[in-house]
C-alpha cells in the first residue's frame, strides 16, 4: 500500500466512525419513539377495555386513577354509562356516545400503529445501513492493520 492510499484509508475509517456515530444516535433515537408508541398503543387499549367494561356493566361507581401509573385514585361516580369525553384533537375534546367513543378510539389506534410500522421499517433500514458501514470499517481496519504488521 503507498502513503497515499494509506492516508485515504485512514480517513475513508475515520469517515465510516462519524457515520456510524451519527447512525447510532439516530437508532436510538428510533427505538425510544417505538418504545413511546408502543406504550401508547397500550394507553389506547386500556382506555377502549375500560370504556367497554363501563358500557357492558353499566357501572356508575368506579375508582380513578389521578396519575398514569396509579400511585393516588379517588372514587368517582359516573354520571352518564352511554357517553364518554374522548379526545379528537390536540386539545379538542367531545362528549359522545359509548360506541362513537370506542370507534374513535380504534381509528386512533389504527393511525398509531401504521406510525409504530413506519418507525420500525425506517430502524430496520437504518439498522441495515449501520451493519454495512461497520463491516466496510472493519475491512478498512483490516487492511491497515496489516499494512502495519508489514512495515
Amino acid at each position: 500500500m503507498t502513503a497515499v492510499s494509506r492516508t485515504e484509508a485512514e480517513k475513508a475509517v475515520q469517515q465510516l466512525f462519524a457515520q456510524l456515530e451519527e447512525l447510532k444516535a439516530a437508532i436510538q433515537a428510533l427505538q425510544n419513539r417505538s418504545l413511546e408508541i408502543s406504550a401508547e398503543i397500550q394507553e389506547i387499549k386500556l382506555a377502549y377495555e375500560t370504556i367497554s367494561t363501563i358500557q357492558q356493566l353499566g357501572q356508575v361507581e368506579t375508582m380513578s386513577s389521578l396519575d398514569r401509573r396509579g400511585y393516588a385514585y379517588v372514587r368517582t361516580r359516573l354520571e352518564s354509562t352511554d357517553k364518554a369525553l374522548i379526545r379528537i384533537g390536540h386539545d379538542l375534546y367531545a362528549l359522545v356516545p359509548i360506541d362513537t367513543a370506542k370507534n374513535v378510539l380504534v381509528n386512533i389506534e389504527k393511525d398509531v400503529t401504521e406510525e409504530l410500522r413506519r418507525v420500525e421499517a425506517e430502524l430496520k433500514q437504518l439498522t441495515g445501513l449501520y451493519t454495512q458501514i461497520q463491516k466496510k470499517l472493519q475491512e478498512y481496519v483490516a487492511i491497515l492493520s496489516r499494512e502495519g504488521e508489514q512495515q
